[in-house]
């Protein structure tokens, strides 16, 4: 997928999270998934997905995972010009690549650019290429 602000509006932000029943109880326990429900996340048991409407959005398990990545590295603190190619990733994944990237300075530059609208100058993080794969099996 090539990333833009219209993919983004138009086929990624509204993907809900996902869970499984078995971790609900679990999870509240540990004081997480507090404000999660039917209507804001998908939950599934063992077999099938139980929300009564199913999927609100064609591939929201996909589109879900790029919406954490894009989140994930957005806490960069700018936008990367680059190419980002991910294989189970996750959010700790997703960190450990970024702490990474930060200690091999010779791969990435800071860029600065005028931003039209509000002249002023803009930072992005310039990756010629990188990829990940998680090669570990679960």
């Amino acid at each position: 997928m090539t990333f833009s602000d219209e993919i983004y509006e138009k086929e990624i932000c509204a993907a809900q999270t996902f869970g499984f029943l078995k971790d609900l109880e679990f999870l509240q326990a540990k004081g997480l998934a507090l404000g999660g429900s039917l209507k804001n996340a998908i939950v599934l048991d063992d077999k099938k997905i139980i929300n009564k409407e199913g999927q609100r959005i064609p591939n929201v398990f996909v589109k879900h995972k790029i919406l954490d990545a894009i989140g994930d590295l957005f806490l960069l603190g700018m936008p990367i010009i680059g190419h980002f190619i991910a294989y189970k990733s996750g959010h700790r994944l997703n960190n450990l690549l970024l702490r990474e990237l930060m200690v091999k300075q010779d791969c990435w530059e800071i860029v600065s650019d005028m931003d039209k609208k509000e002249t002023r100058k803009v930072h992005s993080f310039k990756i010629p290429s990188f990829k990940t794969l998680d090669t570990v099996q679960a």
